[in-house]
């Protein structure tokens, strides 16, 4: 065969254009990199189509999640101890697609009394799953921590259905209250004073990623060789405020491990995030999977043998999932799920160092600010 200059060059400009194809390609494959920050309340509420109610007495509570027009959910729950209602019913496989609430609540398996009272509230509002002749079901997944017995009350002083009722009852799409209340009253977290937390990231175009969390760890959110907060550098806007290293780094300590082997096997971290693009059930699960990060990222160990860690997540549907832009190679819709995945981990994340600075110290259980002083400016 004659090879001539012609033949060449002809070859060659196809071998350049193809590349120029693939470059156009991969670029056209990059995802669209969202600006990073808070939400207007920096909470679970900036999300359209979510309210939070709390409610607490004498150090323990219930922290209720609504979706008035229902949202579809989704839970992944990773810690070995776990106490939890309706979590079979978000399995992608079963038949109900929308709840109308969850509930965080502390009492152990006894708090999950709470949700009954949520499912009367709600019922008497003709919120829930149609059953025909003007009755409803609601739908009301639940998870609880362990906290009775703590702060000087009784083991049997614990949330009731009246707690869910109350909750119900003081829901808003308002400000969200965090540090000793609803689920967090009775929280403790590596020997800390644990508490509620909530945060918020708005990824552009509307869409906005929201989580909220009772801290109730039996791993520490606190370096022991700084004191720093593990989750410290996901912080958004100044969020946590002016902080600092308590000890120089590197520095030998056992005030922290000290403080995390202070109540073994009484723990458990609960959170719900949530969003208001459209899901499916299986998407909002696999979200729910990679929102689970967060606790790794926020707490050392987490989703331990004795915690019951448990994630929820609720997509309110109110945009289509396509406003999030992300594009890939291998499609535009699983890169919205990992953007969407990436950012439930950073914000739930966020909300356990918010819930650790908000508590309050109580009895002999020490706040972050108040054993740490000089973290804190004053």
């Amino acid at each position: 065969m004659r090879i001539t200059t012609s033949f060449v060059s002809a070859v060659l400009f196809a071998a350049i254009g193809s590349s120029l194809q693939a470059q156009t390609s991969i670029e056209a494959a990059k995802p669209v990199r969202p600006s990073t920050q808070a939400g207007k309340l920096n909470a679970i509420t900036d999300v359209p189509g979510i309210e939070v109610g709390n409610f607490e007495q004498r150090f323990t509570g219930t922290t209720v999640v609504l979706a008035p027009k229902g949202a579809v959910g989704g839970v992944d729950v990773r810690g070995s101890a776990p106490g939890t209602r309706e979590t079979d019913l978000l399995d992608p496989t079963n038949l109900v697609d929308k709840v109308d609430a969850v509930v965080l609540t502390g009492g152990s398996a006894f708090g999950l009394d709470a949700a009954h009272g949520v499912m009367l509230w709600l019922e008497e509002n003709k919120r829930g799953w149609n059953v025909g002749r003007g009755n409803v079901v609601p739908i009301v997944p639940a998870a609880v921590l362990y906290d009775p017995g703590r702060f000087g009350r009784t083991f049997n002083d614990r949330p009731t259905h009246a707690f869910g009722r109350q909750a119900a009852e003081n829901a808003s799409a308002g400000p969200v209250a965090m540090g000793n209340v609803g689920a967090g009253a009775g929280a403790i977290a590596g020997g800390l004073k644990g508490g509620l937390g909530t945060a918020s990231t708005d990824l552009g175009n509307g869409v906005i990623v929201g989580a909220i969390v009772a801290v109730n760890a039996g791993g520490s959110t606190v370096n022991p060789a700084t004191g720093e907060f593990y989750a410290k550098y996901l912080e958004v806007g100044g969020e946590f405020g002016p902080l600092s290293a308590p000890f120089a780094k590197g520095q030998a300590t056992g005030e922290v491990l000290a403080l995390a082997a202070a109540e073994p096997v009484k723990n458990t971290t609960i959170a719900v995030v949530a969003t208001n693009v459209k899901l499916t059930k299986a998407q909002a699960k696999k979200i729910a999977e990679m929102a689970q990060d967060g606790l790794a990222r926020a707490i050392r160990p987490a989703h331990t043998m004795f915690d019951g860690d448990t994630v929820f997540v609720l997509g309110t549907g109110l945009l289509d999932l396509e406003t999030l832009k992300q594009q890939a190679a291998w499609g535009f819709t699983p890169a919205n799920i990992n953007l969407l995945g990436s950012t439930a981990a950073d914000t739930l994340a966020r909300a356990i160092v918010r819930a650790m600075l908000s508590a309050q110290t109580v009895g002999t259980t020490p706040s972050y600010k108040d054993r740490f002083p000089g973290a804190v400016a004053k």
